[in-house]
């Protein structure tokens, strides 16, 4: 009998059987590179558009909106994958024509999970404690700036934390350290 993970519902990324990446195997789970950015620079536009009107109109009904959307989004990424993503759904589109850009899955899944706790601060702000001001401008503004980052210069700040505690022994090591973007971490086999 098949059960949901060995039909690939639960796999998160996927595998691609004889895949290099930077001249290395890679036999880990996936995830292309390119949507990955595309989706970030989807979500600062909306972001950047929500932020801008609490900003200098005070009007936070967009955070509001949008903040729901991202967390679905962000839930979906960590806890499904990027199939039933609707943001992944739209970047993967958009960037159909291009040759993918393989990286590690998990680091994106660890970037993506800081993003479901920002937009799970953001909820809790607004929603049960009915927060509207600078405290929730600055943990927007986090999330914009790590979306930027991603989007604009193909740097991946949850990767990096990820990087940085896994170089740190703050969680424990995957058998095959995953590729990041850009090759800016190693691959270790040990």
């Amino acid at each position: 009998m098949k059960t949901l993970k060995s039909l690939g519902f639960l796999q998160y990324g996927k595998i691609i059987p004889g895949l290099m990446i930077h001249g290395q195997p890679a036999p880990y789970p996936v995830l292309n590179e390119r949507a990955i950015r595309a989706g970030a620079g989807i979500m600062f536009v909306l972001g950047f558009f929500a932020f801008f009107q609490a900003f200098y109109l005070r009007e936070f009904i967009f955070i509001q909106t949008f903040v729901l959307i991202f967390f679905f989004d962000f839930f979906m990424k960590v806890i499904v994958g990027t199939r039933f993503s609707p943001v992944s759904a739209l970047a993967n589109a958009i960037v159909s024509q291009q040759q993918p850009e393989y990286v590690g899955a998990i680091q994106k899944r660890f970037a993506w999970s800081i993003g479901l706790v920002l937009s799970s601060t953001m909820i809790v702000m607004l929603f049960v404690f009915g927060i509207q001001g600078l405290p929730n401008l600055i943990v927007c503004g986090i999330c914009l700036t790590f979306m930027f980052m991603e989007t604009a210069f193909g740097i991946c700040v949850g990767c990096k934390i990820y990087n940085f505690l896994l170089d740190r022994g703050v969680i424990p090591q995957p058998e095959v350290k995953p590729a990041c973007p850009g090759n800016v971490c190693a691959i270790d086999f040990d």
